[in-house]
């Protein structure tokens, strides 16, 4: 019981006593769970959508040096599909 107590009164003594220090730990506290949220959804989105996004595709339209800058896949581009 004894940690537990010097763990909260360090707490305490850090981060809750001043409220200057208790915002500074509620805005970097907000910053790392926003960057670890994003990148979770992130993933999750990316996991989900997996040969659907255009970095994903886009080999199949790129410009191969067509005067248009514009080519069509090839019937080998669709059949591997």
């Amino acid at each position: 019981m004894k940690t537990n107590k010097n763990y909260k009164s360090l707490i305490y003594h850090y981060i809750f006593k001043r409220t200057s220090t208790f915002i500074l730990a509620v805005v970097v506290t907000s910053v790392f769970f926003e960057r670890t949220y994003d990148h979770l959804c992130e993933a999750i989105f990316e996991r989900i959508n997996r040969g659907r996004l255009w970095r994903h595709i886009k080999h199949k339209y790129e410009n191969n040096g067509d005067e248009d800058g514009f080519s069509m896949p090839s019937a080998d581009d669709a059949a591997a599909d």
